[in-house]
């Protein structure tokens, strides 16, 4: 059933405001699902939920895992999205897909008004629920997508935390040093009327370029911090974000390993869920992120229909590791291509869980090392000046 997405406004029994988006074929059925579920509506408007994800992906995950223990339950799946919503920061989220559904919207549509928060393989695996009758199987891989994505996420900012803790303290260390300690030390050292040594002189130069230039380098910095996190709220961003991570030394490969992993682990899950080979490869193919792995994946799938088989398709556009084929070439010889693909998306996994530990355990190391060095170079250099300032005294 089409519908149209109004955002809407209300006050609950106990006078609580909420706002959020409910889809129905018209405003008046709109209305009439607020009322339905206790809710009086203040104002109710044609619009679109925002871009940005609603909820922390964690609770996402943690809601949708209710959901299929629910919906395996034999629970009514308005009442077992109300409920599944918990009390966190899911909650609003999983009552306006419950509102939506009392509206007459299927649970798909419904999520496929949340962009910033399901994807369109999330909204997929419960197209394929919908139409074979299993929408727990399908709130179960869903699950499984969005806890993949969580501890993918969590592994990236272990692995670079400390080093850019270490980073980030060395830069503010240096600019408190050459900003206002130096150029008092500097003074002082030439009232004395001493000679300045080599060193000294070296010292004091580099102090000077940095304190008229380095202020304009952590603006920039940090402009293009805001830069990029502006960028990750539309899909053309994401895309220029990711074209550049796999670029990056260490976390590159790492990035890849995370972008096969979520690939293989939909396009399983889609499988087992009922999806077609060519529509789940289509979808899974969103996922990849960077633009040259997305269009390989998205010509694989087009091969399909056109009767090759899906192994050599991924395999002849040069972007898929090999393997990634591996798993699906036997699996369309054994006829068990979904299972494979669920065990490829963990073998990916833990390699990707693999390379986090191993630049944890170089980026660590060596960000100590760098600050290290940067305090040695710096107390040497003042120690320098100091004896500058005593050979003047003597």
């Amino acid at each position: 059933m089409s519908g149209t997405v109004f955002r809407y406004s209300a006050k609950d029994a106990a006078g609580k405001s909420r706002s959020g988006v409910i889809s129905a074929p018209s405003e008046a059925e709109a209305a009439e699902a607020l009322s339905r579920s206790g809710l009086t509506p203040l104002a109710l408007k044609p619009g679109g939920a925002p871009r940005r994800a609603r909820a922390k992906l964690d609770d996402r995950a943690a809601a949708m895992r209710r959901l299929a223990s629910l919906l395996e339950a034999k629970a009514p799946l308005d009442r077992a999205l109300k409920l599944a919503g918990g009390s966190d920061s899911a909650e609003d989220l999983f009552a306006d897909l419950s509102l939506s559904i009392a509206a007459g919207r299927p649970l798909s549509a419904a999520m496929a008004d949340w962009p910033g928060d399901f994807s369109e393989a999330e909204a997929a695996l419960f197209t394929a629920g919908e139409t074979t009758g299993a929408l727990d199987r399908s709130a179960d891989a869903a699950a499984t997508l969005l806890e993949r994505r969580s501890s993918g996420r969590r592994a990236v900012s272990s692995a670079l935390a400390y080093p850019a803790f270490v980073v980030i303290a060395a830069i503010l260390a240096l600019a408190v040093f050459i900003g206002f300690a130096q150029p008092r030390f500097q003074e002082v050292l030439l009232a004395t009327g001493a000679k300045v040594s080599p060193p000294t002189a070296w010292f004091f130069w580099i102090s000077g370029i940095l304190r008229e230039w380095g202020g304009l380098a952590i603006l920039m910095m940090f402009a293009a911090g805001i830069t990029a996190f502006l960028m990750s709220f539309s899909a053309a961003g994401k895309r220029i974000i990711a074209n550049f991570s796999l670029k990056l030394p260490l976390i590159g490969p790492l990035l890849a390993d995370r972008a096969f992993e979520s690939f293989s682990g939909a396009l399983g899950a889609m499988l087992t869920g009922g999806a077609t080979l060519p529509e789940a490869a289509r979808l899974s193919s969103r996922l990849l992120g960077a633009t040259q792995l997305e269009d390989a994946g998205l010509a694989a799938a087009a091969s399909i229909d056109r009767g090759e088989a899906y192994s050599a398709a991924l395999r002849s556009t040069g972007a898929f590791p090999e393997t990634l084929v591996a798993f699906v070439e036997i699996g369309e010889e054994t006829g068990a291509l979904a299972p494979l693909l669920t065990r490829a998306g963990t073998h990916f996994g833990q390699e990707a869980e693999a390379r986090a530990r191993r630049l944890s355990a170089v980026a660590a190391p060596a960000a100590t090392a760098v600050l290290g060095l940067l305090i040695g170079v710096g107390a040497y250099l003042m120690m320098t000046a100091v004896l500058d300032v005593y050979d003047a005294a003597l």
